[in-house]
């Protein structure tokens, strides 16, 4: 009888062991944040963008967006911006790829302005020669 016992206290201390290890999945972006409106090619190992700033001047959509290298190298950014109108369509032809070398642990900043009064929103495309992915 007390080897049954012990062995169902051995059961239910695995049981919550076992569960209490169980990972939950992040949760989805808020709307607007900065995963919602990057793209990247590939997984980027030591560039990230770490902040976004959208304004309208002159009736036109302004971003600002800075881009940290983590580091201790100099790392080559590729990046693009696509435009898009209030339903989701993308505005004009795509943008050439620009260059861009952020030094090591340092920021660096990319402004762009769209092409057209009706652009509301974005996207960055960006990408990197160490991500797994290329322009």
């Amino acid at each position: 009888m007390k080897s049954i016992q012990l062995i169902q206290r051995l059961t239910m201390v695995a049981t919550l062991t076992l569960s209490a290890c169980a990972t939950t999945p992040p949760p989805p972006p808020r709307p607007n944040s900065i995963p919602t409106k990057v793209e990247q090619l590939g997984e980027m190992s030591y560039l990230q963008i770490s902040n976004i700033i959208a304004t309208k001047r002159n009736h036109l959509m302004a971003l600002q967006a800075e881009i940290l290298n983590t580091d201790s190298d100099n790392q080559q950014l590729y990046y693009r911006f696509k435009w898009l109108d209030r339903n989701g369509i993308v505005i004009g032809d795509d943008e050439a790829w620009q260059p861009l070398l952020v030094y090591a642990g340092q920021k660096q900043t990319i402004n762009a302005l769209a092409p057209s009064p009706q652009a509301v929103d974005f996207r960055i495309l960006v990408s990197s020669p160490d991500n797994t992915g290329n322009p």
